[in-house]
Order: structure tokens, then sequence, then C-alpha cells
């Protein structure tokens, strides 16, 4: 059954990109879920901005949901941070492709542009022509992205948030 990812980043012993996958037929519940979460006047979720109590019960809603988590970590030491999320991503689009992703959604930031330049070759050399298309997107319109969040956050810090995530980790891969 095709998918769709969701990226975001943290920046925590490396780089890391974190990549939320989840059937089409899956995304409206999930979406769902996810909003229900936001407390009133809230126009997204980010765990930095949690305190522990929400963190648990947006983790504990997370690994609810009919979604698999690929992560992928780029050194940065002695080197840009951009090159690290580079590095991140190359690794990342084929492996979507095999998983037949048919959308991927790249939370917007100031790299845009670079992010394009590094994901339009990839994907024009390896998917299907009309079969795969990628876009960025602010974290407020795609709660998607929010899952993603909170799977790398709680995989960089470690200890007992990470094994919160356990069951729904399906890859990590440590690039450099």
């Amino acid at each position: 059954m095709p998918a769709h990812a969701f990226v975001d980043e943290s920046i925590r012993s490396g780089y890391l990109l974190s990549a939320a996958v989840i059937a089409t037929g899956d995304l409206s519940v999930a979406r769902g879920k996810l909003r229900e979460l936001c407390k009133p006047g809230q126009r997204r979720l980010h765990m930095k901005d949690e305190n522990d109590g929400r963190r648990r019960e947006i983790l504990s809603t997370l690994t609810g949901l009919n979604i698999e988590v690929y992560l992928y970590r780029a050194s940065v030491t002695g080197r840009p941070i951009r090159d690290g999320r580079d590095e991140c991503l190359r690794a990342l689009v084929p492996e979507l492709l095999q998983l037949d992703v048919t959308r991927l959604v790249i939370e917007s930031c100031s790299q845009d542009l670079r992010d394009q330049q590094i994901v339009q070759p990839i994907s024009n050399r390896l998917a299907v022509p009309g079969r795969f298309t990628f876009l960025h997107s602010v974290p407020a319109a795609e709660p998607m992205l929010w899952a993603a969040d909170a799977a790398a956050w709680a995989f960089g810090k470690g200890g007992d948030w990470r094994r919160r995530v356990d069951g729904i980790l399906a890859g990590f891969a440590q690039l450099s």
C-alpha cells in the first residue's frame, strides 16, 4: 500500500533526521489523534516546548498510531550542519522509494531550496515518473510532522524516552 513520509530534524549528538512513515489509508485518523493533543490556543506540538507529562502523553499516542519511524544520524563535528542534513536526505530518499512512499513532506525552514537540490535529482533518477512528490510544509499545517519531531526528540534524548519509541522504530542508520 502506498505511504507518505513526514520529516523533521533534531540536533543532538550529531544531526538526526526523523521520517515518520504511514500508509495513506491511516493518515486522517493519525492526523486527528495528533490534533486532539493540542491544548486550546496551541497550533502545533513541539516536544521541546512540552513538560514531561505531556511528552509521555504525546509519545503514548504516537506509539498507538500505525506509523514506522526511520532515523538517520550524521556527525557534524568539524563540518557544517547542512552537510549532515544533505547526507541524511541522500540516505533517506532511496529507502523511502523502496518502501513505496509516494509523498514526502519535509518541515519547512530556511533550507528548503537546498533540500530540493538534494531530493529532486535522487527522485528523478530512482522514482517511477509521476509516482513520487515532495514538498515542504510548516508544522502547524501538517500534524504528521509532529510525529517525526516527537520520535526524533525521544530517540535523541535517550534513556526511558528512547525506550518509549522503540515499538515504532523501524530503522536507524549512523551515517558518519
